[in-house]
Order: structure tokens, then sequence, then C-alpha cells
């Protein structure tokens, strides 16, 4: 089956499987992505089209091992470097990042057997475009709530933005997100000038 693929401006957009489009795109200069964290979500939540968002995915750790992480090998492998936003309860099943920053989250960001959590880990791979021109924070504080889109989990553009200049320097990058959701790391790359591949 042929993928569906439009170009908009400076993002190319792919509908289709993040494992059968990745083998056919050519190298990138960096993967953002925030790909399902395996929470069940879709199942839980209250309204249809939330549902919809997730009807061809079951998001269950199963899925996330089996799909989710061999997807982001493969998308790493075509980058130069790479943040991905695995959510907590998977952590272990990602490649080993060189480095793990944290997105901050004050107000929490969801209920575990723990308690609250307050954070959200950062895989990093590859390695800093910032390195020899300043030192930049690994880690970010997330105060602003995501715009509703339909999407049962979308991210606070502010968040990407921050995300895309931390992994990028250049007009020129090219970053790819297989997993873009709602699409907010192409809405940061489009406001930074950046070109940007989803899926």
């Amino acid at each position: 089956m042929t993928p569906d693929k439009v170009t908009i401006g400076n993002a190319t957009l792919y509908l289709g499987d993040c494992a059968d489009i990745l083998p056919t795109l050519e190298r990138v200069d960096a993967v953002i992505t925030d790909p399902p964290y395996g929470v069940g979500l879709g199942s839980r939540v209250n309204n249809n089209r939330d549902r919809e968002a997730y009807a061809d995915f079951e998001d269950t750790s199963e899925n996330v091992i089996s799909c989710v992480v061999p997807s982001v090998r493969v998308a790493l492998s075509i980058a130069q470097r790479g943040l991905v936003t695995p959510g907590i309860r998977n952590l272990h099943a990602y490649p080993v990042p060189q480095h793990i920053g944290a997105i901050y989250y004050p107000a929490a960001s969801g209920c575990n057997a723990w308690g609250f959590s307050c954070w959200q880990p950062m895989l990093y791979y590859g390695k800093d475009p910032h390195g020899g021109h300043g030192s930049l924070h690994d880690s970010f504080t997330s105060v602003e709530a995501a715009e509703k889109n339909g999407h049962p989990c979308p991210k606070p553009i502010r968040q990407m933005v921050w995300m895309v200049n931390r992994m990028s320097r250049n007009k020129s990058d090219c970053i790819l997100d297989p997993f873009m959701g709602s699409g907010t790391t192409g809405v940061a790359c489009a406001q930074l000038g950046r070109t940007f591949i989803g899926i």
C-alpha cells in the first residue's frame, strides 16, 4: 500500500505506518518525537474523537516494545541526533541514550503507582548540535497547557519549539517526527523555519 504524501511549504507529511515509510527516507539532521507511551491511552478517554486517534493502535506496553521502539531505532539510524520523549512506563525498552534530560511539570502530568508524576524523560542521542557554542539547558519546565485539538495527548507548542531549538542550530536542518500525532513538532519547525518530515 502506497502511503499518502503531501508537501506544504517546507513540510512533507506522510499518512501511513512509519515502519513502512522510515526505510524509504534519506538522512535527516534530527529526530524529535513523542511516541505512544503504552499506558492504555484511547481506551479510557471520555469522547469518541479521542478514541479515534488511537483506533489503529492499542496503546499497550507490548505494542510499544514490539512496534514503537523498533521504529524509533530505524529513525535514529537515519539521523545525526535525536530527542525522544518516551514516557516513564517503558523507558527501559528504548535504546540507551547518550544523555537523559527531563520535562518538569509543576502541576504533575499524571498518576502512577508511586503517586503523581511531575516529570517526563527526554532521551538524547548523537552529539549536541550546540557543543562548543555555549552550553544550553538539558531540561525544560512546562507550565503551558496544550491546545485541545482532538488528539488524546497533544503537546504544548512552546515545549516543541524548545525541543527544535535544542536539537537544531541551523535553519537548513531537517527534522523528522515519525509519530507526529497532532503535528506540534511540525508547527514548531514551521515557526522556526526548519524543514520537517512527519509521519
